[in-house]
């Protein structure tokens, strides 16, 4: 069973989404901010990392840096509320391993299977064929909105 790290300074949205995922077994960590993010990443074996942006003590943004400096492995998924592009691009900025970048409010299910999809598609293509791919993504719509 995967092992996903939730970092959301929102309660409610942090017991909602993390309940969700057990029930899809994975098997959840949860942070309240950006530092423990790192610390739980150093404690503890992690299979993918759900970001929140705005937290306080250290933003998803600065934990994700530090992420990219300490575990480039571990795939990276922002979770955020802040979905204008020029955000979406300043969390791809944060590093190769960031690979999603999902905009609030998100259907459950649908998390989830961007989850899925991502967990595959990092163990069958790579971390950085996923993160190309969602890239893409992000370039297109940016170019539709234009």
């Amino acid at each position: 069973m995967p092992t996903i790290l939730y970092a959301e300074d929102d309660r409610d949205c942090r017991e909602l989404f993390s309940f969700v995922l057990r029930q899809e077994g994975f098997d959840v960590r949860e942070a309240r901010n950006g530092a423990q993010v790192v610390q739980l990443v150093r404690d503890e074996a992690v299979d993918l990392v759900l970001l929140d942006v705005r937290m306080p003590l250290m933003t998803g943004y600065d934990a994700a840096r530090r992420l990219a400096e300490e575990a480039p492995h571990i795939p990276v998924m922002f979770l955020s509320a802040k979905g204008l592009s020029r955000e979406v691009d300043k969390g791809f900025k944060c590093g190769p391993m960031v690979v999603d970048y999902l905009v609030k409010p998100i259907a459950p299910d649908q998390l989830v299977s961007r989850i899925e999809e991502v967990l595959f598609g990092c163990k069958e293509r790579g971390l950085e064929a996923i993160r190309e791919e969602s890239l893409a993504q992000f370039v297109e719509l940016v170019h539709q909105a234009r």
